[in-house]
């Protein structure tokens, strides 16, 4: 008997809500929403895995959208429509965007393990 015979366990399917994230962030930013909100919305009975996976996606979405408009909105209120509003307004979008991938790089690695992602543990 192959060692790998006794190892068979049903996959989570905790991937799939985690590559819709990214592929929210990186290439289809509103189709991408679409389907993750729709996994979410329909992982009432699914695995816990993919149920905490598809609602820290929809949390982390949300939350990214936030703060990256709240803080390029407070940005032009304080300085107005100037070269230093754009200067703020690229480089806190490029860090934010950034993070919330690197958030989507290590959800991804936990989903891949089936563990539970790291952060929104209160949501969940």
């Amino acid at each position: 008997m192959p060692y790998s015979a006794s190892q068979k366990s049903e996959a989570p399917g905790a991937v799939a809500p985690v590559a819709w994230y990214l592929l929210n962030l990186l290439a289809l930013p509103v189709i991408g929403f679409i389907v993750l909100l729709s996994i979410a919305m329909k992982s009432g009975e699914d695995n816990p895995v993919r149920r905490a996976h598809s609602k820290a996606g929809v949390y982390m979405s949300i939350l990214g959208a936030l703060l990256i408009s709240s803080g390029v909105g407070i940005s032009w209120l304080m300085h107005g429509n100037t070269g230093s509003f754009w200067t703020f307004a690229i480089v806190w979008a490029i860090v934010m965007h950034t993070s919330f991938v690197l958030w989507g790089m290590i959800a991804l690695a936990q989903a891949i393990g089936d563990k539970p992602p790291y952060f929104p543990k209160k949501l969940m």
